[in-house]
């Protein structure tokens, strides 16, 4: 008994007591270019403006904490546009797809400018599905999204709800 439990305490101290890794450690793995998405940076920009934001609670404060971000979405927008596709990229989907997201960020800063709270969700959720359609365009296959939580509104596979899946 007391050598099962000696194993027992060594292996929670080497594996950190316990604790296990933040969640933005992991995620940060999984999206950091060249990693299991292989994301461009551009996008991988993008998201690290979009996805405390997309998973923070609905609410006054999400909208708040979103549209004091829309300068950084603009911005991050325009450089996905002006970049060149990723090497095995569709070039139409990627130009087609910087368009629809820096349309969608237009919309959300009308909305923010508006302070248009009914509005807000789906504007916002207009940019998110826009941002997963340039993970696709940009080389990120509809299964490896699956696989790793990442499929957009309007791809849900049969039986996922609304915020079953993660960025």
């Amino acid at each position: 008994m007391k050598t099962a439990l000696t194993f027992v305490l060594v292996l929670a101290a080497a594996c950190g007591g316990g604790k296990s890794k933040p969640a933005a450690t992991t995620e940060a793995k999984q999206m950091a270019p060249g990693g299991m998405m292989n994301m461009p940076p551009e996008l991988a920009k993008f998201h690290d403006v979009l996805a405390p934001r997309w998973h923070a609670e609905k609410g006054p404060k999400r909208m708040a904490d979103t549209c004091s971000a829309v300068g950084e979405f603009q911005a991050d927008a325009d450089e996905i546009s002006k970049a060149t596709p990723p090497a095995g990229a569709d070039a139409a989907k990627w130009g087609t797809g910087a368009k629809s997201l820096t349309d969608a960020v237009v919309a959300l800063d009308g909305t923010c400018k508006a302070n248009d709270a009914t509005a807000f969700e789906p504007a916002f959720e207009q940019v998110h599905n826009s941002f997963h359609v340039m993970l696709e365009a940009g080389g990120g296959h509809p299964e490896e999204m699956m696989h790793e939580g990442m499929m957009p509104e309007g791809m849900h596979h049969e039986g996922m709800e609304h915020g079953e899946h993660k960025m």
